[in-house]
């Protein structure tokens, strides 16, 4: 962008990371042990301070403080702006990880109940 004086000059965007998140290596996502280390863990590798995850979700530092510890649920509509901030999917994933294996139990679950009625 040229300014009026004829130097150039830095366009700066105004909100965090702007490229899709990535996908987490399997090994690591094996290694996560709840959504707030998932959290802690994505915001940890890409370098990410508190102060600018929280300004690119629109929320206050001591909110994403709080689910970054784990003493505050991290509500499923932030996790999408949460993986957009860190430019991490392990938050995301991890989740993804937990419901698959808690479709699997029930289905174990239902199957013992077929067996047992049978």
């Amino acid at each position: 962008m040229k300014a009026s004086n004829g130097t150039q000059q830095e366009l700066r965007l105004a909100f965090g990371v702007h490229r899709a998140p990535v996908d987490a290596p399997a090994k690591v996502l094996r290694q996560i042990e709840s959504e707030a280390m998932a959290l802690a863990v994505s915001m940890k590798a890409g370098g990410h301070k508190l102060a600018s995850v929280a300004a690119a979700i629109g929320k206050s530092e001591g909110y994403v403080s709080r689910m970054r510890k784990g003493l505050r649920p991290i509500p499923h509509r932030l996790v999408g702006p949460l993986c957009g901030a860190t430019g991490s999917n392990l938050l995301r994933q991890y989740i993804d990880l937990q419901r698959a294996l808690e479709g699997a139990c029930e289905v174990t679950r239902l199957a013992e109940q077929l067996r047992a009625a049978a």
